[in-house]
Order: C-alpha cells, then structure tokens, then sequence
C-alpha cells in the first residue's frame, strides 16, 4: 500500500512538473508571437499600422489628411513591403518598397521595361533607406497577381484575398455632398 501510495504521489508530481512545462511553453510562445507581430507593424514604417486581417497579416493605417485608409503586407524575410490603396473610381494602386540603402532622392533605371520600351525605375526615398516602385491598375478589379522583378528586387503578392471593402466604403462616403 506505501508503494502504491509513493508511486501516486511521483505521478502526481511529474503530471504537475508536466503541466507546469506545458504552460510555460504556451506561454513562451504566445510572447515570442506577440513580439513578431509588433515587430512587423512596425517594420520599415514611422506610421502606427493595425491589423485589418491578421490571418492574412494584412495591416491597415488611415491618413488624417484625407481620411482614407491603405492596407499594407509587409515581408520581413524577403525585406519589402506591399502598400494597396483604392482610387476614387474604385481602381487599385499599389506600392512595393523594398528596404535596402540607397542614395537619397535618387532614380535606378532598371533593364526591364513597359511595353513601349521605356525603362522602369525604382525610386530611392529621402532618407536613403528604401526603393519605391508604383503600379496603377485600370478597372475595379481587385483579382490581381503581382509578380515583377525589377533588377534583382522581386516583388509577388496576390490581391485576390485582400478585403478593399472599407477603402470602397471610404470612398463612397467622401463623395456624400
């Protein structure tokens, strides 16, 4: 009967050690997993972003100025991000800003070019510490697969799961009289 209860008592204790481990682990990573998602929506930004569609790991920022929203991804293994906004005729316009130095203020022409032959260019920022290419896409559509390299700086990102409902409702009610 001793050794029984002796025996109980050491599984009791190592059922508790056991649990203890196992909330810690969670806890660990829940921690770990918090810092990662203040450190992407802080990335590469002086703004303050929220998460629109954290699953997605879609952000989203409002401008004061013009009380519009943009949605961003940001893709801190491959160091760029995407930025998204709506036009007031519904159409997409997207930014990619890869981090890297640069010269301040400068222009790269890069070897790929537009259908009429004219070169694309990234765009250095002011503080010298990202290029910057912008695309615009004609219509309403938002089923769109981006997927460019410009000089060694690649961008690919998928649209069609990005949620633009707000930025069409934003707009919609800007144009109220």
């Amino acid at each position: 009967m001793n050794l029984i209860k002796k025996i109980l008592k050491g599984l009791f204790a190592l059922l508790l050690i056991l649990i203890a481990g196992g909330v810690s682990y969670y806890l660990y990573e829940e921690n770990e997993r918090n810092k990662r998602d203040e450190q992407e929506l802080a990335y590469a930004s002086k703004q303050k972003w929220e998460w629109h569609d954290k699953y997605d790991r879609i952000q989203i920022h409002k401008i004061e100025k013009t009380n519009l929203s943009i949605l961003r991804r940001v893709h801190i293994r491959d160091r760029y991000v995407v930025y998204a906004r709506k036009n007031d005729d519904y159409s997409l316009s997207t930014m990619v800003k890869f981090v890297t130095p640069c010269k301040p203020s400068s222009e790269i022409e890069t070897s790929e070019k537009f259908s009429d032959g004219t070169p694309k260019k990234l765009q250095c920022n002011e503080d010298g510490d990202s290029l910057n290419y912008t695309v615009s896409w004609n219509g309403k559509e938002t089923d769109i697969t981006w997927d460019e390299n410009l000089g060694g700086f690649s961008v690919r990102e998928n649209f069609a799961n990005w949620d633009f409902s707000k930025l069409d409702q934003e707009i919609t009610l800007s144009k109220s009289k």
